[in-house]
């Protein structure tokens, strides 16, 4: 893939009886500006062609939203050699060096998004100004299965300290958090907050006041200036148990499972050895030098080759191109939609009304059968949106007019002038289908119907209406507001109309959608039931509940199979189970232990909450089990493995999605699956030896 080179473009300015050299990247294309071979290149030569007999100081922004959102992804992943990887992070640094290592002050006026390597350019800068409106300034690397190779993590050690450090790179890295510029100000990565409106104007002001003494923070001034918190660090052994604890965190997370971050700490460790706080500098004279460098360079190479990082990669360019194109999407234009009513008031149902009312700023009914559960829901929405004020999400005036849309009754027959409908009642055929005969009379011709079904057909809930054509599947998940997933269910009754309307409306809530055909379970639950079959196979069996449930650690998924199961709800869970097994018996059981928990009325198979890792089989549930027998852990993993790749091979044959980038898309936002395992596929690639994507792992050498 060719790279859509960024141009820096030179200025030369007066500005408060200074000259200014002002260098401004930009491309012609409408992608976020990168750097990529070619782009350090045009930066390289912009800055070895500055007069600086001439200038006074040297500053560097961006246009538009965009700073800089750091490497070229695309290019980097051409690297097949650890040469070729280390070169990345070398050139990087050669080249974002020449900004540091020039004799006059120099400013990154940072006027949008800066990421990784935009960040990590603007750290090289004496000084940082960021527009009042940045939402995302941070460091994306640990989540991409690598580190920041570019300098970041010597210089944020320097300026804020080995903890600060380990949060940003690691902690929120991992939890794809980023900082808006006024928290970004507040840790001391940014040194001022100006508005938006004449942000590069204010900015020069800024730098003019720096150079002349007057600006507030002159008397921190000093070359280079990345001592300013070195007076917070604590002592070294402080940093190094704060250190070890963050990485004892890690192993009960990730068990091992991706390198980056454990990379990422060692690094942070050995700049904060290395730097001198006093002074901000290493012995060398530039932060962090000399060793620390040399093994940054060689973490980044190792792991630009790793399976991990092309994992990773891989699912970050799903999250973005197909969140923004969904295959299957109509051309037909899609309906309005400004009125949204709801059928249920349970929690889900409650979900929904929220998250309609707020996102699409539209009148929202809900309906139930018993006004109590009205005004429960109700009352949740409220403390949802009090919630979100007391956070400061929300302003309370936003809050009163959100909570003024949703009203609730037990007349269906307010549903009469809505554009679109939405049933999330009990999971049952029988009475989901009835809702939809009692809606379809009371409704506009052209009104949609939409299901919040987990795994029931989407055409036999329709097989009575008398306008099939306008019912869609639109399935979200757990909790509503968190996850982005939608999967979007078709029938071979459903009208181009509909379907466009769907995907339009997903849009609309900020939600990613993935078209599937109409079969049990649709991707994720199907999925999910294959893996708890097998998990729950094994108990019945009399396996070693401990050691089925902990298989598959290594892998570091995001919860256990039993803690996912008691997350979901044992009498959800074996609903879905028994749907599954109706549709494909071949591959599909149903769980003797699960329908006794069930029938105990038993939260599930775990002493504790799901949130907590440390619990083992509750009595009760150990009750119903079998006498447990030793059974080995990888002999486990490989059999979930293997029945896993089995589903989503029947699943790609049968049509269920257009290809396994859109399963891979389901598991990352519907089931929380990190970025390392690329979703499922590439995960069941190098762990089952599988080959959906024959092309994502960098081949080994032969020996010799």
């Amino acid at each position: 893939m060719s790279e859509t080179v960024t141009e820096t473009r030179t200025a030369y300015l007066d500005h408060a009886g200074f000259r200014f050299a002002v260098l401004t990247l930009a491309n012609s294309s409408r992608r976020p500006v990168t750097l990529g071979p070619a782009s350090l290149a045009a930066f390289e030569a912009a800055v070895g062609a500055l007069d600086l007999a001439a200038v006074d100081a040297v500053a560097v922004t961006g246009k538009g939203a965009v700073f800089c959102a750091g490497a070229d992804l695309n290019m980097m992943t051409e690297a097949g050699t650890l040469e070729q990887a280390e070169d990345v992070a070398r050139r990087g640094l050669e080249v974002l060096g020449l900004l540091a290592g020039l004799p006059v002050p120099t400013f990154a006026f940072v006027n949008g998004l800066a990421l990784g390597g935009g960040l990590e350019l603007a750290l090289h800068a004496d000084y940082r100004t960021a527009a009042d409106s940045v939402q995302a300034i941070g460091f994306p690397e640990v989540r991409l299965g690598l580190v920041p190779g570019w300098g970041g993590i010597q210089r944020t050690t320097a300026l804020l300290g080995a903890e600060l450090t380990a949060r940003l790179v690691v902690t929120d890295s991992l939890a794809g958090r980023n900082l808006s510029a006024g928290t970004a100000a507040q840790l001391g990565l940014v040194d001022a907050i100006l508005s938006e409106d004449g942000f590069v104007g204010a900015s020069l002001d800024f730098a003019g006041g720096i150079l002349s003494g007057t600006a507030a923070t002159a008397a921190v001034a000093v070359p280079n200036r990345l001592s300013r918190n070195a007076k917070q660090e604590p002592a070294g052994a402080v940093v190094t148990a704060a250190l070890e604890a963050m990485r004892l965190e890690l192993d009960a997370r990730l068990h091992g499972a991706a390198p980056a971050p454990y990379r990422a700490l060692e690094l942070i460790g050995a700049a904060a050895a290395e730097t001198d706080f006093a002074a901000g500098t290493s012995a060398a004279g530039t932060p962090a030098a000399g060793t620390t460098e040399q093994a940054q360079i060689r973490a980044f190479g190792e792991l630009l080759l790793s399976d991990e990082a092309r994992a990773s990669i891989y699912a970050f360019h799903l999250t973005q191109s197909l969140a923004k194109k969904p295959a299957g999407r109509p051309a037909a234009e899609p309906l309005s939609v400004r009125s949204v009513g709801v059928v249920g008031a349970g929690l889900m149902a409650s979900q929904l009304a929220l998250v309609f009312a707020q996102q699409l700023r539209v009148p929202v009914r809900i309906t139930d059968l018993s006004q109590d559960r009205i005004n429960t829901a109700m009352g949740w929405i409220r403390g949802q949106l009090d919630k979100q004020v007391d956070r400061g999400r929300l302003q309370s005036t936003e809050a009163e007019a959100i909570r003024a849309l949703v009203t609730g009754g037990t007349d269906k027959a307010a549903f009469a002038e809505c554009d679109v409908v939405i049933e999330a009642v009990f999971e049952e055929l029988a009475v989901k289908r009835a809702v939809f005969e009692e809606l379809e009379p009371l409704l506009r011709r052209d009104a949609l119907l939409l299901t919040n079904t987990s795994s029931l057909s989407i055409a036999s809930m329709g097989s009575t209406l008398a306008r099939p054509g306008r019912l869609i599947g639109f399935h979200f998940f757990n909790p509503v507001a968190v996850l982005p997933l939608v999967e979007i269910i078709t029938t071979p009754q459903t009208n181009e109309t509909t379907l466009s309307t769907a995907f339009e409306l997903a849009r609309r809530l900020r939600k990613t959608a993935v078209l599937t055909t109409d079969t049990a379970g649709f991707v994720v639950n199907r999925v999910l039931t294959r893996l708890f079959n097998e998990v729950l196979s094994m108990l019945d069996d009399g396996a070693d509940p401990a050691t089925v449930d902990h298989a598959l650690d290594p892998l570091g998924l995001p919860m256990t199979p039993l803690q996912l199961l008691q997350f979901i709800g044992p009498a959800v869970q074996l609903h879905i189970c028994e749907t599954m097994h109706r549709a494909c018996p071949q591959r599909f059981g149903v769980s003797g232990s699960l329908a006794a928990v069930v029938a105990a009325g038993l939260p599930g198979y775990l002493e504790v909450s799901y949130l907590e890792n440390d619990g083992g089989i509750s009595p009760s549930a150990a009750a119903l089990l079998p006498d447990p027998s030793p059974v080995d852990a990888a002999a486990v993993r490989a059999r979930i493995l293997a029945a896993l790749a089995d589903e989503v091979t029947a699943m790609l044959g049968e049509g269920v999605v257009a290809g396994p980038e859109q399963i891979d898309l389901c598991m990352i936002l519907g089931a929380n699956y990190p970025f390392y395992t690329g979703g499922l596929t590439p995960l069941l690639d190098r762990e089952a030896g599988t080959a959906f994507h024959p092309g994502l792992r960098v081949p080994v050498p032969a020996a010799g």
